[in-house]
């Protein structure tokens, strides 16, 4: 399977560079992205699963087709901001507000998006508490420090994301209902990429041309047995987990084509997904009266060793291993 070279498919965008846009969903979204760039006072929901590039709409909407890149574009991660630090976060505090505060004082996110877009990820993730207060930050268009009494005129726009059903959030009474009416006046949905497959193997081969490059490999094409394995997996990390499967392979190997043997970790229930907190190595059963864990790990090793054909390196790296410290567990 060629190569094939940017074309048409491909957008460029500011902050995150080139991206392939090939299914007729994803164009969808581009265009409705490109159209909601013309008016700033529209706050945009944009909702999809992890990994789906929510973030690179984001920046479209912001950008529009070749904008001033100078405009400020500032992201708020929600599922990191504790309540305690909420207001001081997005709205800033004066000199003295509070202990250990800044003798300059601070300006706040809001600030720091004047003339731009502040992009406020994971929104369902916002504490219910503090909801109030960015619903009525929205609503008067302006702010107000922490310890301050002059009030700060806000012009900016704002875009949400979620990979949550804010719907059923607010029938749960988990979200507040007039703050995702307030938001909910543009709306994205991103397909995941299990719903767009005739998208998978062109991104694959975009990954496969960008990582190839960056690390000096040969890669070039991907042969028929391993584009099946691409098209069949599920993605259940979507385009991030696609990436980053491309660039392990990348990594790992430094060959013509990409075969089947070097997605084995996809076939053999191994999840790539970034998000994944463990490593599935398909059905482990283990016995009840006792288990010697030496003995396992010298038998994933030598799996390891025979995925790879004795080769060592690669073996290592596959386990997150030195060399030295792979040897150790083969002793």
């Amino acid at each position: 399977m060629a190569l094939n070279t940017p074309g048409s498919g491909y957008e460029n965008v500011v902050g995150i560079g080139q991206v392939m846009v090939v299914s007729d969903g994803m164009h969808t979204v581009v265009e409705l992205g490109k159209m909601l760039h013309t008016d700033r006072s529209v706050p945009v929901i944009i909702d999809g699963e992890t990994g789906t590039g929510k973030e690179i709409i984001a920046r479209i909407i912001h950008y529009g087709e070749g904008a001033d890149v100078s405009a400020p574009f500032i992201t708020v991660n929600c599922s990191a901001i504790t309540s305690t630090l909420f207001e001081s976060e997005l709205f800033g505090y004066e000199e003295g507000a509070f202990t250990d505060a800044r003798k300059s004082g601070m300006r706040g996110k809001f600030e720091l998006a004047q003339g731009g877009t502040i992009f406020l990820d994971e929104i369902g993730d916002l504490p219910l508490d503090k909801q109030p207060k960015l619903l009525r930050a929205l609503e008067e268009r302006a702010i107000y420090r922490i310890g301050g009494s002059k009030k700060i005129t806000l012009d900016i726009r704002v875009i949400c994301a979620t990979n949550r059903d804010l719907e059923t959030m607010v029938s749960e009474n988990t979200f507040r209902q007039d703050l995702f009416f307030r938001l909910n006046v543009g709306r994205i949905h991103i397909p995941p990429l299990r719903e767009r497959r005739e998208a998978v193997l062109p991104l694959a081969l975009l990954f496969l041309d960008r990582f190839s490059r960056e690390k000096k490999k040969v890669f070039k094409f991907i042969n028929k047995d391993a584009a099946r394995i691409l098209q069949e997996h599920r993605w259940r990390g979507n385009v991030r987990e696609l990436q980053n499967t491309i660039e392990r392979v990348v990594l790992l190997y430094n060959e013509e084509e990409v075969r089947s043997e070097h997605l084995t970790f996809l076939t053999c229930g191994e999840s790539i997904d970034p998000y994944a907190s463990h490593l599935r190595l398909g059905h482990i059963v283990l016995p009840s009266d006792h288990l010697d864990l030496k003995k396992l790990e010298r038998e994933i090793v030598r799996k390891a060793l025979k995925m790879f054909k004795g080769n060592k390196t690669q073996a290592a790296a596959y386990l997150g291993l030195t060399r030295s410290a792979l040897r150790s567990r083969l002793e």
